[in-house]
C-alpha cells in the first residue's frame, strides 16, 4: 500500500509537513500550495498588501494594529521579529530537511523569484515542483501505479492568462495559458489512475475545470479555500447534467480577444482549444473526477490509500468550534 499525505496551505510553517509524515506514517506528500516559498529577501519584494496579510494572518494579528496606512518599514519589522516569513530559508540552507518526499505546485501567495531560482536549478532535498515540465510516475513491477502532475498558482480569467510564465509579482502568483497547454503536450499517459494538483478549487473556475476534465485525473486535488474540513464532491454530486454544462459556458470573450491578437504561443492556443471542446452530454465524466479541497495544514489534511488498483481516503480535521452563549 501506498500512504499519500494530502495537505495544503502551510503559508511557511513547513515543520508540519514532517510531523504529519510522521503521525500518519505517510510514504510521500502531495501539498497543494501556499506553501511558503519565501527566501530571506522576499520581504523586500512582497506588496504592502501581501506584508499586511502576513501579519493579520498569523498568531501574533491582536497584538499589532495594522492597515492600509501602515508604514511599509514597520511591517517588514513586524515580519523580520517573528520570522513570518516561514521556514523556507532553512530548506534552502540544508539546515532543515523533509523526511520523505514532497510533490508542492506553488500557490497565488508565494514569492515568484524564489520559485525561479527553483525552476532555473535550485535543488530541496525531497522537494519536487508540480508544473508545466515536471510530473511523475509512480511504477511498481515496471507497471504504472498512477502518475501525479499539476499547476499551481491563481487562475485568473484576464489578460493575466496571456502573461509568459512563470507568472507573478510582489508575492502573488498565477498560471497561464501556456503553462495548461504545455502540461498537455507533456503529460502524454493520460490513462487511469492518474492525480491532478491545483491550488485553486475546480469548484470556483468553470475554465479551469474545462481545461482539466481533457486529462481526466481520478483525483483534483486543491486547497485555498481555508474551508475547515477537507471537503470530497464531484460534478455529478453537486449537479444535474444539463447545470453542470451551464456552468461549464462561462464568458470567454477576453481569451478570444487575445488569440485574436496573434501574438501567442502554440501551447496557448492549444490550451484555448481545449477549452473550446464539446463537453458530452452524458454522466460518465461527472462521475469519474473526484475533488478533494483541503483545509489549511493547521486545521486538517487527508490521506490517500492506494493499493491492488483502489484508492480509498482517510479524512482528519480539527473541526468546528462551537462557541457557547
Amino acid at each position: 500500500m501506498t500512504r499519500i499525505l494530502l495537505i495544503s496551505d502551510t503559508h511557511g510553517n513547513l515543520d508540519i509537513i514532517n510531523e504529519l509524515a510522521l503521525k500518519t506514517n505517510a510514504d510521500c506528500i502531495i501539498h497543494a500550495g501556499d506553501f511558503g516559498f519565501y527566501d530571506e529577501k522576499s520581504v523586500y519584494r512582497l506588496s504592502h498588501r501581501e506584508l499586511r496579510l502576513l501579519i493579520t494572518h498569523s498568531k501574533f494579528r491582536n497584538q499589532y494594529s495594522v492597515d492600509s496606512d501602515t508604514k511599509r518599514d514597520q511591517l517588514i519589522e513586524i515580519i523580520k521579529k517573528h520570522t513570518l516569513l516561514g521556514d523556507f530559508p532553512e530548506y534552502i540552507s540544508g539546515d532543515k530537511k523533509f523526511n520523505i518526499p514532497v510533490y508542492a505546485v506553488w500557490g497565488n501567495h508565494e514569492d515568484v523569484e524564489v520559485l525561479k531560482t527553483i525552476r532555473n536549478g535550485l535543488q530541496i532535498d525531497n522537494l519536487f515542483m508540480l508544473d508545466e515540465n515536471h510530473f511523475y510516475e509512480f511504477e511498481q513491477n515496471n507497471e504504472l501505479e498512477f502518475s501525479l502532475y499539476g499547476l499551481g498558482g491563481n487562475f485568473l480569467v484576464s489578460k493575466k492568462l496571456f502573461d509568459n510564465p512563470i507568472a507573478g509579482r510582489c508575492g502573488k502568483v498565477w498560471s497561464t495559458l501556456h503553462q495548461f497547454g504545455a502540461l498537455y503536450k507533456n503529460v502524454i499517459r493520460k490513462s487511469k489512475p492518474s492525480i491532478f494538483v491545483s491550488h485553486v478549487s475546480p469548484g470556483k473556475e468553470p475554465l479551469l475545470t474545462r481545461l482539466i476534465i481533457n486529462f481526466m485525473p481520478n483525483f483534483w486535488i486543491s486547497g485555498h479555500m481555508g474551508a475547515p474540513f477537507t471537503c470530497v464532491w464531484n460534478q455529478f454530486t453537486i449537479r444535474e447534467i444539463n447545470e453542470a454544462l451551464n456552468w461549464f459556458d462561462a464568458d470567454i470573450s477576453v481569451i478570444e480577444e487575445h488569440i485574436k491578437s496573434g501574438q501567442i504561443t502554440e501551447e496557448v492556443m492549444l490550451a484555448y482549444e481545449i477549452i473550446k471542446r464539446h463537453i458530452p452530454k452524458k454522466d460518465f465524466w461527472l462521475k469519474k473526477m473526484w475533488n478533494i479541497n483541503l483545509p489549511d495544514a493547521k486545521d486538517g489534511y487527508a490521506i490517500l490509500n492506494y493499493s491492488d488498483e483502489r484508492f480509498s481516503l482517510e479524512t482528519y480535521s480539527r473541526g468546528l468550534k462551537l462557541n457557547a452563549k
